[in-house]
């Protein structure tokens, strides 16, 4: 555990409400799944779980990625069967909302449609937990069969959206900046990371040409005052993910006590707090909350506020997140009449 066990804290964490808007279904891939594929293979729990485990870079990151769950992700069914646990996970940990999302291009390999794909994962969710489902999109992946994926994905009634992601040190193609476009034209929300290994100059390369209002990690935007100012005025939401960002060996990220999410929140950013590849990171949501408080002092009502952060960002209907903001708004004063 990198956070002290609370037991009291830890039943007020599941009890929150919550959402989880940085969830890669493939680094999300539950270990049991994998035993029951090669339970020789997978005896062992895996070492990057260790808490003092960290990755020399996010290419041993994605070696290790093809080592352990590529070979599982064949079928629709299979994302359902990983769905299922995942999502189902999600919700015992307090969860009402979820975006998850799948890598676009491995769908070259497989039999069934994006959207056939799509619907399995959508099957998976409990009663009561809301999805939404992304398709992830690499610098580099507008080639061959996989650019015939990304234009059709547009026309998926059943995808969400899309989101940018892999290695950030690719330039960003002409191709991403008409495609980002194109999917708001027809209905599609649009991510991408950027600010995890690249400076903070990249999350204003990624906000000017792409135009989105919502990064995934953006934490090295804490380098430069400028880029903070412009993540307040223009409303851009930080989906954050410390642990990740702790064992990939982010710049600025040497201990949970230094992650920068601690001075973006208090400068104003809206920050969400997600478990991004928890495959990968030995990690669950409840972990990310944990370490918030132990490590980077955050109160409970700072906590309640960081929940609330995701509600706002949440692809939901103003109705709907206005419930989940009221239940967080009572849970914060029956906290301040306790205190």
């Amino acid at each position: 555990m990198l956070s002290p066990v609370d037991d009291a804290l830890h039943a007020f964490i599941l009890a929150l409400p919550k959402t989880e808007t940085h969830l890669h279904l493939e680094g999300a891939c539950p270990f049991e799944l994998l035993q029951k594929l090669d339970p020789v293979k997978y005896a062992a729990p895996p070492p990057f779980w260790a808490d003092d485990f960290r990755y020399r870079d996010f290419e041993q990151f994605m070696l290790l990625y093809l080592e352990y769950c590529a070979a599982f992700f064949t079928s629709a069914e299979r994302y359902h069967e990983a769905a299922k646990i995942v999502l189902g996970r999600c919700a015992a940990q307090g969860c009402r909302y979820v975006e998850t999302s799948f890598h676009l291009p491995a769908l070259a390999f497989l039999r069934e449609s994006g959207p056939e794909v799509i619907r399995a994962i959508r099957a998976a969710a409990p009663r009561g937990l809301e999805v939404r489902v992304f398709a992830g999109v690499s610098h580099n992946d507008y080639t061959g069969a996989a650019r015939e994926l990304i234009d059709d994905c547009l026309a998926w009634p059943e995808l969400d959206g899309i989101d940018l992601h892999g290695p950030e040190d690719l330039p960003v193609e002409p191709w991403t900046d008409a495609l980002w476009a194109r999917a708001r034209a027809a209905g599609k929300f649009t991510k991408a990371h950027a600010g995890e290994f690249m400076p903070a100059s990249f999350v204003d390369l990624i906000l000017d040409r792409l135009q989105v209002t919502r990064i995934e990690h953006g934490v090295r935007s804490i380098e430069s005052a400028a880029t903070v100012a412009r993540l307040l005025r223009d409303n851009i939401t930080l989906d954050v993910c410390p642990i990740s960002n702790l064992k990939l060996a982010v710049r600025g990220v040497p201990t949970l006590s230094a992650h920068p999410i601690r001075r973006l929140f208090d400068a104003g950013v809206a920050v969400t707090i997600n478990s991004d590849d928890p495959f990968f990171f030995g990690n669950t949501l409840a972990d990310e909350y944990h370490a918030l408080h132990h490590h980077l002092g955050f109160s409970r009502s700072e906590l309640i506020r960081v929940a609330a952060n995701g509600f706002r960002a949440a692809l939901l209907p103003d109705h709907v997140k206005r419930t989940h903001l009221a239940d967080l708004a009572r849970l914060s004063a029956e906290l301040a009449c306790a205190g």
